[in-house]
């Protein structure tokens, strides 16, 4: 069974259709949300759902990615953790994901592309699997190269053994640190490039700091060196 975890922030408007795609396409997903403080109605909407595979988390204010995702982490009841946002759609079925689920892979990446709700059902959209066909799965590990799981599944194992999010970033390559500490300190993972995401064109309230890609810089050079920073928040 699979934990996702994401936070969220007055997207009640999003909200039914990742709840149609997530707990109430497959009864072995579990919905665990990360509120941020939200005023419009999404607190009273999920609390209404009433739906024991959704677990509502309430921060109170907006926080940072590693943050929420840590402290849905702790909350969430599963071993495998899919690292999800409040504005993406699984194209592909839950059930094909949790079919490639085995003993050899620690984490799983899925593939993405930016689009809409209509796209989904385009063949023409659908097509490819690659950079050049508009899919943004960044695998480059055959080359000594980045690793990045925007979406896919994480076995907790590595959030006890290795650390979670790393809380210095105040958003951006939180997810970047992770999938490539994971790789670096020997971590199995599968690229499922026929998994695909469609990330919703909306709009985006996080903003890129100097700092995060500093620390993501310097963090990537220390798991060469199978090194771990000090800061580290881990799984109990």
């Amino acid at each position: 069974m699979i934990s996702i975890v994401t936070g969220t922030l007055n997207r009640v408007d999003l909200l039914p259709k990742l709840i149609d795609n997530t707990v109430l396409s497959n009864d072995k997903i579990e919905l665990v949300l990360v509120d941020g403080g939200s005023t419009d109605g999404t607190l009273e909407y999920i609390k209404s759902l009433n739906n024991s595979n959704i677990k509502l988390i309430e921060v109170g204010g907006r926080s940072p990615y590693p943050h929420f995702m840590n402290l849905g982490i702790k909350n969430a009841t599963h071993e495998w953790i899919c690292q999800w946002n409040d504005d993406v759609i699984l194209v592909s079925d839950w059930e094909c994901i949790i079919n490639e689920i085995n003993n050899e892979n620690d984490f799983y990446l899925f593939n993405w592309k930016y689009g809409n709700f209509d796209d989904i059902e385009n063949s023409d959209w659908l097509k490819g699997d690659i950079h050049t066909s508009g899919w943004c799965l960044v695998d480059e590990t055959t080359k000594n190269g980045e690793i990045v799981m925007n979406y896919g599944l994480y076995n907790k194992k590595i959030f006890r053994d290795i650390g979670m999010y790393n809380n210095a970033y105040k958003y951006y390559y939180a997810d970047g640190d992770m999938a490539y500490r994971a790789h670096k300190f020997g971590y199995n993972h599968k690229s499922l490039r026929h998994i695909k995401v469609c990330s919703l064109i909306t709009p985006k309230k996080a903003t890129h700091s100097e700092s995060d890609t500093k620390i993501y810089k310097d963090n990537l050079a220390m798991y060469d060196n199978k090194k771990l920073p000090n800061n580290l928040e881990y799984l109990i």
